[in-house]
């Protein structure tokens, strides 16, 4: 009987573990247990999960000055003349072909081209007052409320469908180290015992 007590405690301390691992997700809604309350920790503080995990998006991963700035990297005023002349240019041929047979005579290569670049000066005078515009809007967007709505409308099971991808195998490993560690203190009762004269 004396020899069971590691495997006892390898059990005691798993099943410590996976309970404690539940309860921060279970019970779902506050249940009232006359002395004190008890919910799960993650839905009890969603609020406020929500609110510091907007923060840091806002304030640490994402600002809206590295947004800008990654725009104006991805979005150079070189590949926006290209993206722009390219589809100055479809939207003239695709007209041109659309023109009865006398005028496509009249619009040739040369014109086109001749009329895209036209347009493309036109447009490209105004790109960066209307880029302008466009930051002074973001900069109206408010990223941490964003955030924090969206994941305060979180259901509890997507929240920790959520959190569970990301830390399942550390909570994994916590269970299993419980089982392990219990097992290590009943071998350590075992050897007391056994140390302090006691016999089977």
């Amino acid at each position: 009987m004396l020899y069971l007590i590691p495997f006892i405690s390898a059990v005691i301390g798993y099943v410590t573990n996976y309970f404690a691992i539940k309860m921060l997700f279970y019970p779902r809604r506050s249940i009232n247990l006359i002395l004190f309350r008890v919910q799960g920790i993650f839905p009890k503080r969603k609020t406020l999960l929500a609110r510091r995990m907007a923060r840091l998006v806002a304030e640490e991963l994402l600002s809206m000055d590295q947004l800008k700035e990654e725009i104006d990297r991805q979005a150079t005023q070189g590949q926006i003349k290209e993206a722009i002349e390219e589809e100055v240019e479809t939207y003239l041929r695709d007209k041109v072909t659309g023109l009865n047979p006398i005028l496509q005579s009249l619009i040739n290569e040369q014109r086109i081209l001749h009329l895209r670049d036209r347009i493309c000066r036109e447009i490209e005078s105004f790109v960066p007052r209307i880029t302008h515009q466009f930051f002074q809007r973001l900069d109206k967007v408010n990223l941490e409320n964003m955030v924090y709505e969206q994941v305060v409308s979180f259901t509890s099971d997507k929240l920790e469908d959520m959190m569970m991808s990301v830390i399942q195998k550390e909570l994994r490993f916590i269970e299993w180290a419980g089982a392990f560690l219990g097992f290590i203190i009943g071998v350590v009762q075992v050897l007391l015992l056994l140390q302090s004269g006691y016999t089977l």
